[in-house]
Order: C-alpha cells, then sequence, then structure tokens
C-alpha cells in the first residue's frame, strides 16, 4: 500500500478509536473511499458522444461582406455544399475599382516610356551642363517608371484575387461533416486567438469522447480499454483503447450525469476533464451519437473492491465478514474475497458489497449487530496539558 493510503487508513483508525465509546454511534465509511476506487466501480456507465479526431476550419475574407450564411450549428454537410456568400455588388465595385487603376498605371507606363524616348533625342545634340541636365531627368523618368511597374505587379495580384472571390462568391465545404461551431462575430478563444468563422468536424474518422469528474480523477487512465454501448440497442456494442486524458483542459457544470448506474457527485460546480477513446471499429456510429462506455476487465486482472485487510474480519471457521450499515444501523455482512495481495494490504470483495455501501473498522468494542451509525468523523481528541507540578 502506498505512503498516501497507509497514512490515510492509520488516520481513521485512530480518529475511530479515540471517538467511539459503548455508548457512541459507530464511525462508517464511504466503500469507494476505503477501496481508492476514485469513485469508479465495475459495471459504472459513463456516458460519452462520438466527435471527430479532424477539424477543419473555414476562414473568411476579412476585407468582405458575407451576404448570406446558408447553415448552422449542428448541419450535415457534403462536401462541396454552400456553407455561405460574399455580397457580390461589394465584390463588383472592388473589382471595378482595381480594373481601372491597373489601366492607368499601364498607360502611365507607355507615357514615361515616350518621355524617355524624348528626353534622349534631345539630349543628343547637347554638351557640357545642359547634357548632364538631360541626364538626371532620364534617370528620374526611369526610376518612376520601376516604380509604376511594382504597382502594376501588386495591383493585378489585387484583380486576380477579387476576380477568384467572385468567381467563388459562394464558399463550399471541403469535406463531409457536420457543423460543429460558427463564429460569426469574431469571438476569441481562451488563449485570445480569433476563432475560425467555421468549425467542421470530418466524416470519417470517429473518436468517443466522455467526463471525469474531480471525485474520478485516476480512475481512468490512457491505455484502458473501454467497451462502448448503444443507448438504445445494447446488443450494439463497440471497443476502443483511452488514448488521452485531458487534465489540462477541464470545463465547470454539473458533474451529476458524468456516468450511469454508479454514485453522483453533487458538486454543481466541480472541474469535469475530458477523455477520449479510440476505437477498434467505428462501423455503425454516427457522428454526434450519445453512447455509454464501461472499463473492461482484463485478462488475468483482479476484479473486485480492493479493501483494506483492517476492514475485513474472520469467524473461526475461516469465512469472512465485515460490519456494513443497512438503515443506519450496522449488520455483521458475509463477503467473498478475492486473492490476498500483499503489495497493497488488500482483498479484493467480490460478492458483498459495492462502491455505494458504508463499513466500519471491526473494532470489538463498539461494532455489534443493531449498533447506530454515523458518517460524520469523530473528533480527535487532544492530549490533555501535565498538571504542574507543585514543590513544598
Amino acid at each position: 500500500m502506498n505512503k498516501t493510503k497507509s497514512l490515510a487508513l492509520a488516520l481513521a483508525v485512530c480518529l475511530l478509536l479515540c471517538g467511539c465509546g459503548s455508548d457512541t454511534a459507530v464511525y462508517v465509511q464511504s466503500v469507494s473511499n476505503v477501496s481508492g476506487m476514485g469513485g469508479i466501480a465495475p459495471g459504472d456507465r459513463f456516458t460519452g458522444m462520438v466527435v471527430s479526431e479532424n477539424v477543419t476550419e473555414i476562414e473568411k475574407d476579412s476585407e468582405q461582406t458575407v451576404k448570406e450564411l446558408l447553415v448552422r450549428e449542428g448541419d450535415d454537410v457534403k462536401k462541396d455544399q454552400p456553407l455561405f456568400s460574399y455580397d457580390t455588388e461589394e465584390l463588383q465595385l472592388t473589382l471595378d475599382k482595381q480594373t481601372l487603376e491597373l489601366e492607368q498605371l499601364q498607360l502611365s507606363i507607355e507615357s514615361y516610356k515616350s518621355q524617355i524616348a524624348s528626353l534622349e533625342r534631345e539630349r543628343a545634340g547637347t554638351s557640357g551642363t545642359t547634357k548632364l541636365q538631360y541626364t538626371l531627368e532620364i534617370q528620374t523618368a526611369q526610376v518612376e517608371m520601376k516604380e509604376a511597374e511594382l504597382k502594376i505587379a501588386a495591383k493585378e495580384k489585387e484583380v486576380t484575387k477579387s476576380e477568384d472571390l467572385l468567381a467563388n462568391a459562394t464558399v463550399l465545404s471541403p469535406v463531409d461533416g457536420r457543423i460543429q461551431a460558427i463564429s460569426e462575430d469574431g469571438e476569441m478563444s481562451d488563449t485570445g486567438q480569433t476563432l475560425p468563422y467555421i468549425t467542421i468536424q470530418q466524416v470519417g474518422s470517429y473518436r468517443i469522447k466522455g467526463t471525469l469528474g474531480e471525485l474520478q480523477r485516476g480512475g481512468i487512465q490512457e491505455g484502458d480499454r473501454v467497451k462502448i454501448l448503444s443507448r438504445t440497442n445494447s446488443s450494439d456494442t463497440w471497443s476502443g483503447t483511452v488514448t488521452l486524458v485531458d487534465y489540462e483542459s477541464p470545463t465547470q457544470g454539473s458533474d451529476s450525469d458524468r456516468y450511469y448506474g454508479g454514485n453522483s457527485d453533487s458538486m454543481s460546480n466541480a472541474s469535469r476533464y475530458p477523455f477520449y477513446v479510440e476505437l477498434d471499429s467505428t462501423e455503425g456510429l454516427l457522428l454526434g451519437q450519445h453512447i455509454y462506455m464501461e472499463l473492461e476487465t482484463q485478462e488475468g486482472e483482479v476484479q473486485g473492491l480492493p479493501i483494506s485487510s483492517a476492514f475485513i474480519a474472520f469467524e473461526e471457521d475461516g469465512t469472512s465478514y465485515v460490519w456494513a450499515e443497512k438503515g443506519g444501523r450496522l449488520e455483521k455482512r458475509p463477503v467473498t474475497l478475492g486473492e490476498y495481495d500483499p503489495m497493497t494490504d488488500t482483498y479484493p470483495v467480490t460478492e458483498g458489497l459495492t462502491e455505494s455501501d458504508y463499513i466500519a473498522f471491526p473494532d470489538p468494542e463498539v461494532c455489534r449487530e443493531g449498533a447506530s451509525t454515523t458518517h460524520d468523523q469523530p473528533a480527535q481528541t487532544e492530549p490533555a496539558a501535565p498538571e504542574a507540578e507543585v514543590f513544598q
């Protein structure tokens, strides 16, 4: 047993022995805490949803105006299906203006060529200072013509872009998938980045997303095998492996529905941590489908609830039992044990206990059939201060 568990158990036993007397209600503890199952017991079902591993992000041109949005969040879309369209009237005006500016620049090139040719002819019949003056004027015209040529190259790119936008004023989906999110107002992510205009979950690369509550931390680990069950037909099952438990991206919210069939965590603002399951096969699954998940028991893995040997008592004939709570009273309950684990000092209880039960430390001084029980941990008694010695 690790040091943390050993110290916790020792403290619990100490508090019990200090706080319980023959007329005191017996302190009982949750089996889920005693077993260290992290709130997860065999057979517990987690809710999950089929999501896509691949996400496609569609950006919009910040310089253009969207005329019409043609999809909504949650819509299923096919490749080449229209998503949104730009304002073509505004695009056409922009293209017309750019085309006119390009023509003016091209005319200026012809003007510079004529000007340079004329200056060169006039310079031919001069000498001295006059010839130098013509040379300077020619060089200035050549520089201005070069600048105009650079402006023409940039303007041609603008015209080409506008022509492409006008020809593709309706933006199409590049993949089959489902519209996961639409950010019409340029919302920001938690990291301060602008969210994409449209986010599409791509069809064909599915995985399962589930969540763990704060009390379930450590209950599911990367590499665990998971059984997936259909909510509508229990005979439809799949299997997969946990590939990621994301403790870096918690969400807040009610944790009461994190799984089906086990105890619920009533902390309404508890953190929830996503985990993801890679599927062995996706046949028959649909994007967005809600499913149940159960942890699979691996071959050779010990089944049952691991209970510290300190809570297990034995009859003279070797049969085992625990002191369990039933209706606010103690009862001597027989249990079936697996093989003792000396490394953790635990017995796997395979029958007789569930995670939702409460059990007491088997102190013969206080444990008896019908004794009243309490879930309130006994207060630890402070040692009395030594009396002062009086000297005569």
